[in-house]
């Protein structure tokens, strides 16, 4: 066996409660090298010390537990092992490993090195150690509701106009008109209220709504008053109508909120441009020299002072300043409690100083017990969610690799099998059952530009996308076809017109949104086991199984056919470009059965 392979890091990842009492326990070997795994466990130091105590009969010795591990996936390079394990509130529980190989012997490893086996090796081993009081390391933050939910992801100004009275004079002209950063095209939350019904019969449970605070961009992500709502979009009451009507259709209601900036027309940043370092705001932003004065063309947007993005309109919020911590989580709570939302998606989160996320964090839990904190990043936050400062984030990683086999075709698919292996087992189980898997967003083109337009190919991956665990969201405009390439294009306004729509897409996201939700049960706490695949034909199958229920899917992303044979008793729920008669599967095409 290969000793360098074998690895287990304690309170971390691989090494945490996983419930009430319940540890569990993860282990990391070369892949195919080891044959079988056991955890010891117990303690140790008390066996030992009866051991020598010549009073203690032997029917009566405490002895150490032993628990099979489980192999839970492969990579191309490792093996992953898990097992729970028993432990108390008021007891840290020693362990150790014993590793059987196939011909080569059996291996003991502990917290400082990996030797030969000996039945006597409790008395020289140096045993890993669960933490202590490990109900307070329990991760019960993130509400239960957030893992049985399919995200809609809405830009306000371009999802529908329900009052024309607040339409700009200059407003675009909804169907005719390009999209750019700068048009306004009316849309407003009265046209969010009048649409509600469609978005509960697609079968949506949670809306997403771009920033609603008063800005002069279209995209309202430059506030000017955290305070306040747009007037574009109508009036705080009429927000408080959508929020109740979406709850009245078991719609949760999160907002996209941009704590780490300003707009350069605020009160705070013009008091700093009057009064410079006098001004009680100077702290309040990252200013590096006064006077401030914009740059000119061709200088560093930043030489002056820090912003977001080198968007000079946006500067940048000094997190660390209490001050400036204190009115952001005074804002949020506002909206909060006044207007009983559900969520806050956190722009920029990379840029967030993760104290003050805690914090953030901490504190809308203390308003709403199930309330939903999401961080959008740019790098995936291991630290940030092993740490519990936030409840979720979205899944960058999976989405990299589903990018790089299903669409740019990179990679083969035993390479996107052991990639999502190996992500998956670098994050809790809660946390993966958290995470949103999102295929096309605000800031990347939609899915069927990314697809180059072929429906069958952006319907088979949402259809796997939505098999995973983690929550899945879809961009407003992705049920009925729409298309567009990077931002403003991908942000064109709704296509409400019937005869521009795929009827076809939105009868198929009805399904697969009705599926996701018939077998929550099972994609969000079912194990998840790769079956036959092949990369020269670009096939894979797996099963989802939870407590003797079962999902099959197969997958076909090959050129050719392939021959089916459906299990046995297998009820086929959804299916693509399947061959009845010739019991094959086409190009894109898959299965979903139960069995």
């Amino acid at each position: 066996m290969e000793k360098s392979a074998i690895y287990h890091r304690p309170e971390s990842e691989m090494a945490y409660l996983a419930g009430k009492n319940q540890f569990k326990i993860r282990l990391k070997t070369k892949h195919n090298d080891v044959a079988q795994v056991e955890v010891i466990y117990g303690n140790f130091n008390r066996i030992n010390q009866q051991r020598n105590d010549d009073t203690i009969d032997n029917f009566d010795l405490e002895r150490p537990s032993v628990e099979g591990m489980k192999r839970v996936f492969k990579t191309e390079l490792y093996d992953y092992w898990e097992a729970i394990i028993p432990v108390k509130v008021r007891q840290r529980t020693q362990y150790v490993f014993h590793l059987i190989g196939d011909h080569d012997g059996e291996l003991l490893y502990d917290a400082v090195n990996v030797r030969i086996y000996m039945a006597d090796f409790l008395q020289s081993a140096t045993p890993f150690f669960t933490p202590y009081y490990q109900n307070m390391f329990l991760p019960v933050t993130t509400p239960k509701w957030a893992e049985n939910t399919v995200w809609y992801q809405i830009m306000i100004d371009r999802f529908a106009d329900g009052n024309e009275a607040l339409d700009p004079k200059d407003k675009a002209r909804w169907d005719l008109d390009k999209s750019t950063t700068t048009n306004f095209y009316g849309g407003d939350l009265q046209g969010i209220i009048d649409k509600l019904g469609y978005i509960s019969e697609l079968g949506i449970n949670g809306i997403k709504l771009s920033p609603i605070f008063a800005s002069y961009s279209n995209f309202k992500n430059d506030p000017v008053d955290f305070y306040d709502i747009s007037y574009l979009f109508g009036s705080k009451e009429k927000f408080r109508e959508l929020v109740q009507k979406a709850h009245s259709y078991g719609i949760k209601v999160m907002v996209q909120i941009p704590l780490d900036r300003l707009s350069d027309a605020s009160l705070q940043w013009q008091d700093v441009l009057r009064f410079g370092p006098q001004s009680r705001f100077a702290s309040w932003f990252k200013v590096r020299q006064f006077p401030v004065t914009l740059p000119d063309k061709g200088q560093d947007p930043e030489k002056g002072y820090l912003n977001v993005d080198g968007n000079i309109h946006m500067p940048k919020l000094n997190l660390q300043n209490p001050t400036v911590q204190q009115y952001l989580s005074a804002t949020a709570r506002y909206w909060v409690e006044t207007f009983d939302i559900d969520g806050w998606e956190v722009l920029n989160a990379d840029e967030i100083n993760p104290t003050f996320l805690n914090l953030f964090t901490k504190q809308m839990h203390g308003i709403k017990a199930d309330f939903l904190v999401l961080g959008r990043y740019q790098y995936f936050p291991y630290g940030d969610l092993s740490r519990d400062f936030i409840d979720s984030a979205n899944n960058s990683p999976f989405n990299r690799i589903i990018k790089d086999f299903f669409i740019d075709r990179e990679i083969r698919v035993t390479d996107m099998i052991s990639q999502l292996n190996d992500q998956m087992m670098q994050n809790t189980t809660t946390t993966n059952q958290n995470l949103i898997n999102e295929l096309d967003n605000f800031d990347t083109p939609r899915l069927l530009s990314q697809c180059i337009g072929n429906e069958d190919l952006a319907r088979a991956i949402m259809a796997f996308t939505f098999l995973q665990k983690g929550i899945p969201s879809i961009m407003y405009g992705t049920e009925v076809g729409m298309t567009g390439d990077q931002y403003p294009e991908n942000c064109a306004p709704m296509l409400w017109d019937k005869e521009q729509q795929s009827t076809e897409m939105f009868l198929f996201m009805q399904d697969l949104i009705a599926l996701r939700h018939d077998y929550a049960e099972i994609l969000n706490n079912g194990d998840l086991d790769w079956g036959q695949s092949s990369n020269k034909h670009r096939y894979f199958a797996f099963t989802r199984n939870y407590e003797g229920k079962k999902l099959f899917c197969l997958f076909n992303f090959g050129y050719g056919s392939i021959k089916v044979v459906l299990p046995k008793n297998a009820k086929l729920l959804l299916q693509q470009n399947l061959i009845r008669e010739d019991e094959k599967l086409a190009e894109n095409g898959f299965i979903i059965c139960s069995i």
